[in-house]
């Protein structure tokens, strides 16, 4: 094997499970409770397996198509201008505002909650507000000039162990609760506790939302660029034990907090405690995790919004080529209509082949000035705004689910069992040993795909009800 062959250094498994945990866990777990008030602990508890179950096939289906393009190339982009090349730009643009509009409401987070932390006596609730907005660059900025994911593993790291406090706190407010006969929570906040009867249809519709966007995870992609040796295998069990660990924490966060206020449970579980040290520090580490999320959110977004201008500007180039070309030479014109059709297929096969050995590029003058772009647009609209879940929850019913279910199932659906000599060519040239993976012919996997897009679809549509008509 020559220098140039041999394996690229990358992510160990272990930074890549923290990555992905710390991914998908993000502020939305302290709503989790929520959703069982309005569900019901039987209903709630199907809905959560069921959702970590399709958001791990979704995953297992992102790391298998990139053996279908060069290693390191793998983006929504390029799998989606392999496979659906018309729609390539489209979904980038949903997968922007998706993971910039999350970014955002960190922001917007950190001001609601630090002045609860420690407000600054002689400032107005604005002033402390912008504060620390503006305060919170401090971390954020840095972390977002990083160029590869495994860079900010010892950030993730921080941020499982805030999300470890926060789950603790939960169970050890439980458990003393119990120890007290709830005696310890004022009479408003505490409830009936539910088993089996869900509230109603359009309660349970709009926390479903709530659970669905949960689970997703737009840094699939970039994980299994920087994992070393990423084979199907160590792949999957990067989704396993992920999954495992998060469905674990989400069931667990949401039944503890459902079952000590019950029925009279609000939004944010964090804000149900009362003050003191241990509630005032697990509100800090809230923040703290949110702030070092922020960049995980922002390094998707960066790279779906240089694909959009890849896509504009190569646009914009072919259009004043052909017109130069129709200027400088239409006596052609005659001699290639009858092949116009094939000249366009070759066109469009090129393009894949293209991506499928190129990356989008990024140089690093374009990376700098997006990034400050991004910042600049992401912290004038956290301060310009109070609050932000109309949008969020809109375009995360949009992006959110295109990225966890819709997309990987419509990329399974057209690459596995495929009969297209072209893409059968490229998982031969770039699948490795993988390339004789079962998973590839498996049928029943297809049909996932199909059903990914179908509850995908399902959801998107519920999600936007219970958003824009409560």
């Amino acid at each position: 094997m020559s220098h140039t062959e041999q394996e690229p250094k990358g992510a160990t498994m272990t930074s890549s499970v923290v990555n992905t945990i710390n991914t998908i866990i993000g502020s939305g777990m302290l709503v989790l409770p929520y959703a069982f008030k309005t569900d019901s602990i039987f209903l709630g508890t199907i809905i959560l397996f069921f959702a970590a179950a399709a958001n791990s096939i979704g995953l297992i289906i992102q790391g298998m198509t990139t053996k279908f393009v060069h290693r390191g190339t793998a983006t929504f982009f390029t799998i989606c201008t392999l496979t659906y090349p018309r729609l390539s730009t489209l979904f980038d643009i949903a997968i922007f505002m998706q993971c910039f509009g999350v970014a955002i409401s960190y922001i917007v987070l950190t001001g609601d909650l630090m002045p609860l932390v420690f407000s600054i006596s002689d400032w107005s609730e604005t002033q402390n507000r912008l504060f620390y907005i503006l305060i919170s660059t401090v971390i954020t900025v840095p972390l977002c000039f990083l160029h590869k994911l495994d860079s900010l593993r010892y950030t993730s790291v921080v941020s499982l162990i805030a999300i470890a406090y926060l789950a603790i706190l939960i169970y050890a407010q439980f458990g003393y609760s119990l120890s007290q006969n709830f005696q310890n929570i004022p009479p408003e906040n505490i409830g009936p506790v539910f088993y089996f009867t869900p509230e109603g249809i359009k309660p349970v519709f709009k926390t479903l939302g709530v659970i669905v966007l949960a689970y997703t995870c737009p840094n699939q992609y970039s994980i299994v660029t920087e994992l070393q040796n990423p084979t199907i295998h160590r792949i999957n069990r990067i989704v396993y034990l992920s999954m495992g660990v998060i469905t674990a924490i989400f069931f667990s966060v949401s039944f503890f907090g459902y079952m000590t206020f019950g029925n009279a449970l609000g939004g944010n579980i964090i804000l149900m405690y009362g003050d003191n040290i241990y509630i005032s520090l697990g509100r800090l580490l809230l923040v703290l995790m949110v702030l070092l999320s922020f960049p995980l959110m922002l390094y998707p977004a960066r790279s779906s919004f240089n694909n959009i201008y890849f896509a504009f500007k190569d646009y914009l180039w072919h259009k004043w080529h052909q017109f130069n070309s129709r200027e400088t030479a239409p006596l052609l014109q005659n001699n290639t209509a009858s092949g116009n059709s094939d000249n366009t297929e070759n066109c469009e096969v090129f393009a894949e082949d293209k991506l499928g050995e190129k990356a989008v590029p990024f140089p690093e003058f374009r990376f700098r000035w997006i990034t400050v772009v991004l910042l600049v647009l992401s912290y004038l609209i956290a301060i310009s705004l109070d609050s932000f879940e109309l949008i969020l929850s809109v375009v995360g019913a949009t992006g959110g689910v295109l990225i966890s279910y819709v997309l990987p199932g419509c990329y399974g659906y057209k690459l596995l069992c495929t009969e297209d000599p072209h893409l059968l060519k490229m998982l031969d040239k770039h699948g490795g040993e993988d390339k004789f993976s079962k998973l590839f012919k498996s049928t029943i996997l297809r049909k996932c795909c199909i059903g990914l897009i179908i509850w995908g679809l399902f959801s998107m549509t519920i999600c936007l009800y219970s958003s824009l008509f409560e």
